[in-house]
C-alpha cells in the first residue's frame, strides 16, 4: 500500500526546477557584441533577482558568461571558468574547448542526480585573441558543444516570447549601444505584459553587458546618458521601433517620471 502512495505521490522537491527563470540575448552588430539579460533566478522555493551575467577575472574582466538552466548549475559554471586554466593561453580555439570541457564535465556529473530536470545553455562572448581583437559570441550547449552566433542567440524559458518581437527589430548594423537597447526592450515588454510571469527584472531593467573591438565588457546603466539618449534616438527614427512604438512607454517603471517625449 506505500509502494502504490508513492508511486503517485507528486515529485514535490522538482518543482523548483520545473521552470527556467531566464531570458537572456547574445547579438552581434557592426560594432561589437552585447548580452541583456532578466534577473529572475529561483533559489530554494523563492524567486529572487540577481545578476545572471558574470564578468569573469574583474576587475580585467575578459569573458562574459550568462546562462541558462538550474542556478545551481550556472554558479558552478561561472566558477569553473573563474578558476580555469584560460588566462594563460591568447589562443581563442583553446578559450572555447575549455569553455566546452567545463560544461561537458558539469553535465556528466551532474545530469544523472538532477535526471530529467538537467537542462543547461550559455552565451559566451570574448576578444578572439583574448584581450584584444574583434568581439566574438558563442552558444555552448548542454552537452559541451558550441557554436558561432551568426547573428542573435535567444535562451532560456522566456526565449520564444522574446524571439518574435526582437527578429523583427534586429538589424545587423546597430551599434552595440542600440542592441542594448533593443535588447533591454525585448526582454521588459513581455515581462510588462506579462506575456512570460517566469522572467523578471529590477526597476531599472534587464541588465546589459556590451563589448567593442580591442576593448573591456562593460555593463550599461539605463539612467546613463548614453543609453537615454540611445534610447531617445532610435523612437524617433524612421525605423522599426515605430512598428511597436505603442508598446514603447509600457517599459519601465524606471521611467516613468522621466520627460515623455524621450519615448
Amino acid at each position: 500500500m506505500n509502494e502504490n502512495l508513492n508511486k503517485h505521490r507528486p515529485k514535490y522537491r522538482y518543482l523548483k526546477r520545473r521552470k527556467l527563470l531566464t531570458c537572456v540575448i547574445g547579438a552581434k552588430c557592426a560594432e561589437g557584441t552585447a548580452i541583456i539579460s532578466d534577473t529572475r533566478v529561483m533559489r530554494q522555493y523563492e524567486a529572487n533577482n540577481e545578476s545572471k551575467i558574470h564578468l569573469i577575472w574583474e576587475p580585467n574582466p575578459k569573458v562574459v558568461v550568462a546562462g541558462a538552466g538550474t542556478t545551481a548549475l550556472i554558479d558552478k559554471f561561472a566558477e569553473a571558468i573563474g578558476k580555469s586554466k584560460i588566462p594563460s593561453t591568447l589562443d581563442f580555439t583553446k578559450v572555447v574547448e575549455t569553455i566546452e570541457d567545463i560544461v561537458f564535465n558539469l553535465k556528466e556529473r551532474y545530469e544523472p542526480r538532477i535526471q530529467e530536470d538537467y537542462d543547461f545553455q550559455a552565451l559566451i562572448m570574448g576578444l578572439q585573441d583574448f584581450d584584444k581583437g574583434d568581439p566574438y559570441l558563442r552558444l555552448v550547449h548542454g552537452d559541451g558543444i558550441s557554436e558561432d552566433v551568426k547573428d542573435y542567440a535567444i535562451i532560456g524559458h522566456g526565449a520564444p516570447y522574446v524571439a518574435s518581437l526582437f527578429r523583427l527589430l534586429y538589424d545587423n548594423m546597430l551599434t552595440v549601444s542600440e542592441l542594448a537597447v533593443l535588447g533591454y526592450f525585448a526582454v521588459s515588454t513581455i515581462v510588462f505584459l506579462g506575456l512570460d510571469q517566469t522572467v523578471g527584472i529590477t526597476q531599472l531593467g534587464p541588465e546589459s553587458v556590451v563589448l567593442k573591438p580591442n576593448e573591456k565588457p562593460c555593463f550599461l546603466n539605463p539612467l546613463d546618458h548614453e543609453f537615454l539618449t540611445t534610447r531617445q534616438s532610435l523612437s524617433s527614427l524612421r525605423f522599426r521601433f515605430k512598428l511597436v512604438k505603442s508598446i514603447w512607454s509600457k517599459i519601465p517603471q524606471a521611467y516613468e517620471n522621466l520627460d515623455p517625449s524621450l519615448f
